[in-house]
């Protein structure tokens, strides 16, 4: 018998749960209570979490940081409003919320964001990846005629390739084990995607981008970059660990190593930048339809835990992986 309104818990290294919510309260002044329609893994934070990687907080950006299993957690949820009271927002239109994965959820006014009627729901599942982009983008500091090598070619690889593109990039290489994700950075226009064996660092690039979540990869990162060329560190490691050399060429070259994180802007956009206009500008960007051949065919959200572990064991064979709602598992 399906559950009432489920909730995705993760109870422990490699476990996943659907467990049956308690009812959520009618929404107060200012409150919408919505249903899902969808909700995305990020197959980087999440994958850490799922296999037990993370920090014991495990992120700080959100408003209840959560610690330790059994925890619930999710960072893109799109639902459509069935009760509002919140004089602004109406009953059926869709919103976006950094909030876990389940059926639904009662949302205030600054833990949401509403979307525009003809943005396809699912595409909107990509605006946090977006957003994580833009900020990579500034961070780095691309611009016109730049070299830029992108390692790792996931979601957030690939939109940070693209959006390295658009400001100017004269050369854009992504490297990539997986040749599906390849294929994909070339029909975006990538001007090369190459596997690691392939792939020999010239020292010759502005900007090297480290979005493979393995910080092993990072004295690759110190090959690829010219003198005084920026490193920007997309990944999040959670508890990994590796040494890296910076005694030589990192050192004699001047490198800059950056980290981006896509809660805070860059400090030089903050005098004409809010989270409001970057999300405006991610909203534009949505407008690409060729991005929804970045998103995988939607699953069940009751198959949630068979695909952690479907992710867990070939993490980079898929690419936008995404929860339906409506779509139930067929009967056995």
């Amino acid at each position: 018998m399906r559950i009432r309104r489920r909730e995705l818990w993760f109870v422990g290294p490699k476990s996943v749960e659907l467990r049956e919510g308690e009812p959520l309260a009618a929404p107060g002044p200012g409150q919408v209570k919505a249903q899902a329609l969808y909700s995305a893994i990020s197959q980087g934070t999440e994958l850490l979490l799922y296999r037990g990687e993370g920090p014991q907080v495990f992120d700080l950006s959100l408003a209840k940081p959560v610690q330790g299993f059994p925890l619930r957690y999710g960072y893109c949820w799109v639902g459509k409003v069935v009760e509002s009271g919140a004089g602004d927002v109406s009953i059926g239109q869709h919103v976006l919320a950094l909030r876990p994965h389940g059926d639904e959820h009662v949302l205030c006014a600054d833990e949401m964001r509403v979307l525009p009627e003809d943005l396809p729901p699912v595409r909107a599942t990509l605006s946090p990846m977006l957003e994580t982009a833009v900020n990579i983008v500034w961070d780095s500091g691309v611009g016109l005629g730049d070299r830029v090598v992108v390692l790792g070619g996931g979601v957030v690889g690939l939109l940070t390739a693209m959006l390295c593109k658009r400001s100017g990039a004269a050369f854009v290489a992504v490297v990539e084990p997986s040749a599906r994700r390849r294929r994909c950075a070339e029909l975006w226009g990538i001007d090369e995607a190459r596997p690691p064996d392939a792939d020999a660092p010239a020292g010759d690039a502005d900007v090297v981008i480290e979005a493979t979540g393995n910080p092993a990869l990072l004295d690759r990162a110190v090959a690829h970059a010219a003198f005084e060329a920026t490193i920007v560190v997309a990944s999040f490691y959670g508890d990994r660990r590796s040494p890296v050399s910076l005694g030589d060429a990192f050192h004699r070259q001047r490198l800059q190593l950056k980290s981006s994180q896509v809660s805070h802007l860059p400090a030089a956009k903050l005098a004409r930048w809010s989270h409001t206009r970057r999300f405006a500008l991610v909203l534009e960007l949505l407008g690409d339809s060729r991005l929804d051949g970045l998103i995988e065919p939607a699953v069940s959200f009751d198959a949630a835990p068979a695909t952690y572990a479907r992710l867990d064991a070939d993490p980079g064979a898929a690419l936008h992986t995404v929860f339906d709602y409506d779509l139930q598992l067929p009967p056995v």
